[in-house]
Parts: C-alpha cells; structure tokens; sequence
C-alpha cells in the first residue's frame, strides 16, 4: 500500500511544469533563448520589449492563454514570461502549470528590467 502512494505521488509531481521565479534583471534576460512578453500592445508601444521577445497578449482564459503560448513557443525548451511589474505573470505561471513546460517568471517585470538599465527594442505591429 506504502509503495502505492508513494508511486502516485511521484507520478502526480511529474504532472506539474516547473516554475521558476527570477528577478528581472539584463544578466537574468540573457540566460534565456525564448521570452514571452505578455503585456498589452499599448504597454509594448510606451517602453518598446526585449529583443526577440514573442508578444502575446496575457488572457485570462487558460486554454486559449495557452494555446497561443504552444503556436509561438517551443515549450520543449525554457521560456520566461516577462509583464510590466511581475503580477500578470504570476497569474500566466499557475496557468501554465502542465506537464512538459520549464517557466521562469521574470519578477519585477518590464519596470525592473529597464530601471537596471536595459535598452529595449521598438515595438511597431
């Protein structure tokens, strides 16, 4: 019964993407090949985004949240999800919380990224 369990467990722990939570900082923003910016086009228009971010508007409607994370994310590989202060990707995080999925929460979001400093990209859709 005891090795039942604990084998469920196990299982039910797998389940569950992996979260991360970074400060969002130029030295954390290069660790990262692929990073969603999930703010509002107005938001990137004012403070422009990181270059080669993808750009997908945060929903609160998981599966379409998430499905517009799968058609522009390669979610094989790391991605990190990056806002204007750190709240909608906390939100974006528990959604994103699916097997499969490595997600770092970029802390502090686009606010902190550009009081450390980084010079962002032009948005122009």
């Amino acid at each position: 019964m005891k090795k039942t369990l604990l084998f469920s467990a196990c299982c039910a722990v797998g389940a569950f993407a992996q979260i991360n939570v970074l400060p969002a900082t130029p030295a954390n923003i290069e660790k990262f090949e692929q990073i969603v910016d999930i703010r509002t086009p107005a938001e990137w228009r004012d403070t422009g985004i990181i270059n080669g971010a993808k750009t997908i508007v945060f929903s609160k409607d998981k599966e379409k949240f998430i499905e517009a994370i799968k058609e522009q994310v390669d979610i094989t590989k790391p991605f990190a999800i990056i806002c204007r202060s750190g709240g909608r990707t906390a939100s974006a995080a528990q959604m994103l919380d699916e097997a499969d999925m490595n997600v770092t929460n970029l802390d502090g979001g686009m606010n902190l990224l550009i009081k450390s400093g980084y010079m962002t990209t032009p948005y122009s859709k």
